[in-house]
């Protein structure tokens, strides 16, 4: 077991929510703009209140659309070894991020998930733990389930199309699609195990959407898939 909680208390000018509502000015429109990116279903984000956002992860690009395409903050787990460089280790935490080690319990990174959602903020979890090699959704863990089942918070599944063809493209057309909010039935690890596996199978119904809709011209009217569907769910 390790320790890394992040505390955002000491800070006096840049807090997270000030660099957010920059960024959201200032850098989220040129990506936005960029990248083409099309969004679909965000009204379905909760606008106040806790909330655990399981998105999948292909291009380190995708916590740069996550974050350009969020109308609220978002505090989010990056991989330790992000913090063991000295520039990112004094950046990355006035932009909400906060460090986890991977492959281990981390009880200082799930205190700081904690704070998050206590504070009635948006946690950001990349839910596969890792970014995938394959253009395919990856094996879902469970943490993300435990962390909002103990919060009491709903997670919202989000699928983030296009990334992985930003190192072929760097104007690949980028699309994200929110799911409705998801509450997690029961405690312990077998409840926590089989919510990941109902949040997969939503974020496959997502993506299946999302290529849908890229063959489709990606048309702006485009209704994400409500949960469950009778087409993947049988």
């Amino acid at each position: 077991m390790s320790e890394t909680r992040m505390t955002w208390d000491s800070f006096r000018v840049f807090t997270p929510e000030r660099s957010w509502w920059l960024a959201l000015r200032l850098v989220a429109p040129p990506i936005r703009a960029f990248s083409h990116v099309r969004i679909w279903g965000r009204e379905r984000v909760p606008q106040s209140g806790p909330v655990v956002l399981a998105a999948n992860h292909q291009s380190i690009y995708d916590v740069f659309v996550l974050g350009a395409v969020m109308q609220r903050p978002l505090y989010y787990m990056a991989k330790q070894e992000l913090f063991d460089n000295s520039f990112l280790n004094r950046f990355l935490p006035h932009t909400g991020a906060f460090p986890v080690r991977r492959g281990e319990v981390d009880r200082g990174a799930l205190d700081s998930a904690r704070e998050v959602l206590t504070r009635g903020d948006i946690l950001g979890i990349f839910i596969e733990g890792t970014r995938q090699q394959a253009a395919a959704l990856g094996e879902v863990r469970a943490g993300a389930a435990m962390i909002a089942a103990q919060a009491g918070a709903p997670i919202v599944p989000v699928h983030i199309h296009g990334t992985d063809r930003v190192g072929d493209s760097a104007r690949a057309p980028i699309s994200v699609t929110f799911g409705r909010p998801m509450m997690v039935e029961g405690r312990g690890g077998k409840a926590y195990r089989a919510a990941a596996e109902e949040v997969g199978a939503y974020l496959r119904q997502l993506e299946s959407f999302a290529e849908s809709a890229d063959r489709a011209g990606r048309p702006k009217d485009a209704v994400p898939p409500e949960w469950p569907s009778k087409e993947t769910s049988a």
